[in-house]
Formats: C-alpha cells, sequence, structure tokens
C-alpha cells in the first residue's frame, strides 16, 4: 500500500469501518446477527464508559462544598499570592491540567467558587433579613391605605426597612468569591464515587 492510498484509507477511518462492519453483518445468519449486535452494543459501552469525565469537589466534613468538571475555567490563587486561570482539560489525583500549565493541589491556596458553593447559614439569615426588610415597608404601606388617619411615609418605619435590608445585603453578597483550602480536601472522583453528579 503506497503512501497516498494509506492517507486515503486513514482518512476513511470509522465510516470505512462501519460499512465494513454493515457488509458483514447482511451476509450471516440471524444467530450471528444477534451475536454482532450485542457485541457492537459491547463495544460502545465501554467507549462510553471510558470517555466519562472525572470531576474535582471541595470536601468539608464529608460535605461537598463546591464541584467542577473537566472543561470548566477554573482560577486559583496560589500558596506565593500568584494567580492561575484557564481551562481545565483533565483532572488527576494530584493536579489540574489546563491548556496552558499543570496545577498541583499542593501548591493551590484558594479556588474561585463563586455560584458554586451552597448557601451557608449566615446566606440564609441575610435572605431572611432583606425579605423582612422589604416586607416590612410594604406591609406598612397597605396599612396606611387600610387604616384613616394614617397618611405618607413613616420615617421610622423606612429607616428600619432598609436597615433589616442593608444589613441581610451585606450577609449574602459580601463574601469573597475565593474559597481557602484549609481544612478542606480537594478530590478528583469518577463516576463511581457516590460524590459524582450527573449534570
Amino acid at each position: 500500500m503506497d503512501l497516498q492510498n494509506l492517507n486515503s484509507f486513514k482518512k476513511a477511518g470509522l465510516p470505512a469501518f462501519f460499512v465494513y462492519c454493515l457488509t458483514i453483518y447482511n451476509r450471516v445468519n440471524a444467530t450471528l446477527k444477534i451475536k454482532f449486535t450485542i457485541l457492537i452494543l459491547l463495544l460502545v459501552g465501554v467507549v462510553t464508559v471510558g470517555q466519562t469525565q472525572n470531576q474535582l469537589i471541595l470536601l468539608k466534613r464529608g460535605d461537598v462544598v463546591a464541584r467542577f468538571s473537566e472543561g470548566e475555567n477554573i482560577k486559583c490563587v496560589m500558596k506565593d499570592k500568584s494567580k492561575i486561570e484557564g481551562i481545565a482539560i483533565r483532572f488527576n489525583d494530584f493536579s489540574i491540567i489546563t491548556l496552558n500549565d499543570t496545577i498541583p493541589f499542593e501548591s493551590i491556596e484558594k479556588l474561585y467558587v463563586k455560584g458554586k458553593r451552597k448557601m451557608n447559614t449566615l446566606n440564609k439569615v441575610g435572605t431572611v433579613m432583606m425579605i423582612a426588610g422589604v416586607g416590612y415597608f410594604v406591609i406598612d404601606q397597605i396599612n396606611a391605605l387600610i387604616v384613616e388617619g394614617h397618611d405618607g411615609i413613616d420615617k421610622n418605619v423606612v429607616i428600619t426597612s432598609v436597615s433589616l435590608a442593608s444589613v441581610g445585603a451585606a450577609l449574602c453578597f459580601i463574601k469573597s468569591p475565593y474559597q481557602k483550602l484549609r481544612g478542606l480536601s480537594l478530590r478528583t472522583i469518577d463516576p463511581n464515587s457516590r460524590y459524582y453528579k450527573y449534570d
């Protein structure tokens, strides 16, 4: 086989293989067709399992704090205070492999987890305070419409409402988007792990 024929064979590749399999399939009897179909399904299953992605998780006392998938943009603050950012193409047991770099777990001080971590107690309290602040003002205004002699906006109600909503917003939103890894476990997991989550 000369070089030109070899290159054309490589380009044909997978389609040529399937045409060849289909040709064989049409020439055999029913029992062999069933066996051949089962073999193809098993091969497809093995290839699919082989292509599943690993995930990177942050664990705190057995709870997943944040989860990352291969293909996501990862931002890290390193122990030397430098920042590294890149698309994660692979996670292994000891590092994150990006398009431009390999980031060892042991060198990471903080990970960017904005939008990934669960609400903690302070966030929940802050949300309740924001709702209470707005609700207090709305209820007072409804009361002003119903009760005679209660017109306009009560200055004390406004101060109380704004205070509650402001403190609640601070508790909800004034938080670093980076999560320190101190006291947490950074772990790469595959689909066999109980922590694995399918999208």
